[in-house]
């Protein structure tokens, strides 16, 4: 993820002031596109600690009061993930951002995992910056940074001599890739051509027109996946102990992506499994996250859902893994 080489830039620039090193706080769910950039600035010297804060190992969301109390005046940057992708645990990204801001940190956030699922606003979040890949977004593979204007202006991104001073060109690095641009405005007329059609009007929400629509198919998308998790949640919760499910069981804190187990069963034959006798296809790994450190866990098999996914897709899987467990 092109999200790593953003994070080494915000470190970077956003370091080199600093008088004494400092402190990073990040999470124990983070994948680690936003743990090892920052752990590489440790190394190197410009910072002397990276700080995780911990999630809860019953409810799986994340402990805000102990990341508040790891961040203290010498933290230069928190950097969280809006969501778990192997748990599915949303951040509170308005309480960590008030956190940052009474400290005077810089406040990043790894959008990824929850662009496709949730209405992300970052100018509500309060985040100085927001990176995500388009990739999750169904668009092609590419990456793209929200940065808000003061903070763009005060930090100075490595840039070739020609470049522009001014924001935002001087965060650009060369020329931008028409085809990746083509297909980030396709997925916005697609939002745009859904809000139009699903009858959602956003609640606190003033913007119109393109914005109103676009707004209106992500409220809309966040309804129908809160309905396919409810529905997932109950349905593995009645499995037996035999399956570990792994992810809030609070539908209000998680996006539809479920990570589970089966005892006695290696991960990679539950997959097989799936495929051969259900034709549905997971995946099993570590899907690069740290949270498997904290389970315990080598790694997970992983359903993700999306707003294109069925409640009849959902019973499916449900009924294959009753077959299995």
């Amino acid at each position: 993820r092109v999200c790593d080489f953003a994070a080494v830039q915000l470190g970077l620039r956003g370091l080199q002031d600093a008088q004494g090193g400092g402190n990073i706080v990040t999470t124990e769910y983070e994948h680690y596109a936003n743990v090892s950039p920052w752990l590489e600035l440790k190394s190197r010297g410009f910072v002397d600690e990276v700080r995780f804060a911990r999630f809860n190992p019953e409810t799986y969301e994340l402990d805000v009061d102990h990341l508040a109390s790891l961040v203290d005046s010498r933290t230069r940057i928190v950097s969280v993930t809006g969501a778990s992708n192997l748990l599915g645990s949303i951040t509170p990204l308005e309480e960590v951002g008030k956190i940052a801001r009474e400290r005077g940190s810089i406040f990043v956030v790894d959008g990824v995992h929850l662009m496709p699922h949730y209405p992300v606003d970052a100018q509500a979040i309060g985040c100085d910056f927001l990176v995500f890949s388009a990739y999750k977004l169904f668009c092609r593979f590419g990456s793209f940074m929200y940065g808000r204007r003061e903070a763009l202006e005060a930090l100075e991104p490595y840039k070739v001599e020609p470049a522009p001073e001014r924001v935002p060109w001087r965060w650009e690095h060369g020329n931008r890739d028409p085809a990746l641009f083509a297909a980030i405005a396709a997925v916005a007329d697609y939002y745009e051509w859904l809000g139009g059609r699903v009858g959602v009007e956003p609640k606190g929400f003033s913007g119109s027109g393109r914005r109103l629509k676009i707004k209106a198919a992500q409220t809309a998308i966040r309804e129908y996946e809160t309905r396919l998790s409810r529905r997932m949640v109950e349905g593995l919760s009645g499995l037996g102990d035999k399956l570990r499910v792994y992810g809030p069981q609070n539908v209000d804190v998680r996006v539809p992506t479920f990570s589970f187990t089966v005892k006695g069963t290696e991960n990679k034959a539950v997959v097989e499994r799936l495929w051969r006798d259900h034709n549905i296809f997971v995946r099993e790994e570590n899907f690069y996250s740290r949270a498997v450190k904290s389970l315990g866990v080598p790694g997970v098999i992983r359903a993700s859902f999306a707003h294109y996914n069925t409640p009849q897709e959902a019973e499916r899987l449900l009924g294959a893994l009753r077959y299995l467990v």
